[in-house]
């Protein structure tokens, strides 16, 4: 992106100065550019004799051009208090949530729960950012949720006034996040306590007075929820409209603290009874949970009656097949007390939940579509998906298509494609056993240069959630990955010399035998490759069409 340009004359002079010369601060310490927002806070919610929701507010704002766009963007700091349930000791201990019947219950934590009220501050990092172009918004938000993880006790999470860099103020977007600013969708980057494995930022006072401390908010949707009923007021306030639909996109634990909305359909209502969230796009569910299953002797509850049926709201489920993960920490799962659905293997639990949602027939309001070669990043957070050697498919060119999918099956009800999956029973196999529905491949894997593969050599084992690339070079061996194990990149089982791309397409079926690979034949095969995701509608025209031209310049390292 080429360097921002700010709008001077719509900046007062505290703000100018702030952008040469940042200032700290924070709800209690304020500099002196911030500006109260409580007017636009989320009503409070009574819970017996107590109210709880927000209950201060500072905000900052800036203008700026890049790339020959306009933008506003607002970062906005939060305290108030929230109520919900923890338990003392076990698996989640440093949780704090309104929804314990499946945090704890799926996780397998037996031990006592009890109720009690969080107070979150703005200046341990509970915060978001607003970012909307200036003149052609489409009158859409999208909502980002990110994933377990950030703490300010950690050092991972910035208090409220600390996301924004002056001389990159889309520096800390993604590229899903950039990619949503660019369709013209206004895009809501929310901020949580969300660390899983250390003592949390907050206390929670329990109902008998007892205080609790180091608890954190990653599986609370109700502080996400007024969040963005925030967002819709300031939306309102500046541009005299609400958004028409408003668009949820969660990652791994994103997708956690946002399934539940769907069990519990009251969640998704304002205080006028309006609905909040209108779309889901869920990009691979943390641990694959939680499942949809909610039992009461002995029967799955969810999803009973036709008013719970009806409210709940259309989603896209995207799972990337190439995540490794299993439980083994017992501080993230007991496994030896989990109920009988629940798999410590966060594909298996993936599969389980799209099973349970055909079960219930809610397909018409639900998809899952399983990805070939990505591990749990996406690259959405890498320049090209790169950094040494850390590489990762092209997943944002998938994501941008499927916020296009998502959009009109909400708006027109354009159905979007079956649920894709290597699983016979979800991916639709004949009685042959041919799957008719295969999990998705994007050209990287369809026309394969090598073998994406998790735990890059770099990061020492502690790689599972990315991957790193071995090129086919027909020279060295098969590549160890980061815990000192080969990759077996022809799948026979033991370590040898690399195929080179032709003796991998030969195997693959994708040439004949005796056949060469060469830029022609690779280009047909990505241009074929792109062109079908396209007519499925995994992929834009714009996407289809870069994938074509960059297949024109690849250099083979063997053929």
């Amino acid at each position: 992106m080429t360097p921002a340009t700010y709008n001077r004359s719509r900046l007062p002079l505290s703000w100018l100065l702030f952008l040469f010369f940042p200032l700290g601060g924070s709800l209690g310490a304020a500099p002196v550019d911030a500006v109260s927002c409580s007017n636009l806070m989320a009503p409070k919610r009574q819970v017996g004799e107590k109210w709880v929701g927000q209950e201060e507010c500072l905000m900052t704002e800036v203008s700026f051009t890049q790339s020959g766009k306009s933008y506003r963007r607002f970062d906005i700091g939060l305290s108030g208090t929230l109520e919900g349930w923890v338990v003392k000791e076990g698996t989640r201990v440093f949780h704090f949530t309104s929804f314990p019947e499946f945090l704890f219950d799926q996780l397998g934590n037996k031990n006592p729960r009890f109720h009690g009220i969080l107070r979150y501050e703005a200046e341990k990092g509970t915060s978001m950012t607003l970012v909307y172009p200036e003149g052609n918004w489409n009158g859409k938000l999208f909502v980002t949720v990110h994933g377990s993880g950030g703490s300010f006790k950690q050092g991972t999470l910035k208090p409220w006034d600390k996301n924004l860099d002056p001389q990159r103020p889309l520096g800390d977007l993604s590229r899903y996040e950039t990619g949503f600013l660019d369709k013209g969708y206004a895009v809501l980057k929310t901020h949580r306590n969300a660390d899983m494995r250390h003592p949390g930022d907050y206390e929670v006072v329990l109902d008998d007075g007892q205080k609790l401390g180091d608890r954190n908010l990653d599986q609370h949707p109700e502080l996400l929820l007024d969040m963005i009923l925030m967002a819709e007021n300031l939306l309102k306030e500046r541009l005299g409209k609400d958004p028409s639909r408003t668009y949820w996109y969660g990652h791994s634990g994103g997708v956690m603290v946002g399934r539940p909305i769907n069990y519990k359909p009251a969640l998704n209502r304002d205080p006028n009874g309006n609905q909040i969230i209108d779309g889901f796009l869920f990009d691979d569910p943390g641990g694959g949970l939680w499942i949809p299953i909610l039992l009461k002797d002995g029967k799955n509850v969810l999803f009973t009656s036709d008013s719970d049926r009806r409210a709940f709201v259309k989603t896209i489920e995207v799972a990337h097949q190439n995540y490794p993960n299993v439980y083994t920490d017992p501080l993230l799962m007991d496994v030896s007390h989990i109920p009988e659905y629940v798999s410590p293997v966060y594909l298996a639990n993936k599969r389980r939940t799209a099973s349970v949602m055909r079960e219930k027939k809610m397909e018409d309001k639900y998809r899952m579509y399983e990805v070939r070669g990505v591990s749990h990043s996406g690259g959405e957070d890498l320049e090209k998906g790169k950094k040494g050697d850390i590489e990762i498919l092209n997943l944002p060119r998938f994501i941008s298509a499927m916020a296009d999918v998502l959009d009109a099956w909400v708006e027109k009800g354009i159905e979007p494609p079956p649920t894709k999956s290597d699983v016979p029973t979800l991916g639709d196999a004949d009685n042959n056993g041919l799957i008719e529905n295969p999990a998705v491949a994007m050209p990287e894997v369809a026309c394969p240069l090598g073998v994406y593969f998790p735990y890059p050599p770099s990061m020492k084992g502690e790689g599972a959630g990315t991957t790193s690339f071995a090129p086919f070079d027909g020279t060295t061996q098969e590549p160890l990955d980061g815990r000192g194990q080969f990759v077996d990149m022809n799948g026979n089982g033991k370590r040898d010399k690399r195929e080179t791309v032709s003796e991998a397409w030969r195997r693959l079926g994708l040439l004949k035998e005796g056949e060469r690979i060469d830029v022609t034949k690779y280009s047909r095969c990505v241009e074929a490759s792109a062109l079908s995701l396209k007519q499925q509608r995994f992929l834009n025209d714009a996407e289809a069409k870069a994938y074509i031209k960059e297949a024109a310049s690849v250099k083979f390292p063997s053929q």
